[in-house]
């Protein structure tokens, strides 16, 4: 594990850090071509090390922590969970407990993000 990653890790809250793993797991086994490392003091996943377009991120606020989508914008959110961020793109989901987490709407806003990942590349210049 790389320094930065386990760093993140062991600073965060003892009450997050079975959250953070959980989030964490279930994001990896979404996509086995996923890559992790600290981007903008979270842990961010992206698909072939394309931090640029990374595909969503993990992180830590006082009451909660959150799952970032990049262009979550452009998910379809059928599970109706996804908030509004901080530009016309960005998607979160804020996680309190353990019991939050639900795997099977993370895959699959994982697999939404990845399969739309293209598009966005090619066209959110045009989306702004």
């Amino acid at each position: 594990m790389k320094k930065e990653i386990k760093n993140f890790y062991d600073s965060a809250p003892e009450n997050y850090k079975e959250m953070i793993n959980k989030l964490s797991s279930t994001i990896l086994q979404a996509n086995n071509q996923l890559t992790q490392d600290i981007k903008w003091n979270r842990l961010t996943f992206a698909l072939n090390e394309d931090y640029h377009h990374w595909i969503c991120s993990i992180g830590i606020t006082k009451k909660a922590i959150a799952l970032y989508f990049h262009f979550g914008g452009l998910l379809e959110d059928k599970y109706k969970i996804l908030i509004s961020g901080e530009s016309k793109f960005l998607r979160k989901i804020e996680y309190k407990t353990l019991e939050d987490i639900n795997d099977k709407f993370i895959k699959d806003y994982i697999l939404q993000a990845i399969s739309k990942l293209d598009y966005f590349k090619e066209n959110w210049k045009k989306l702004i």
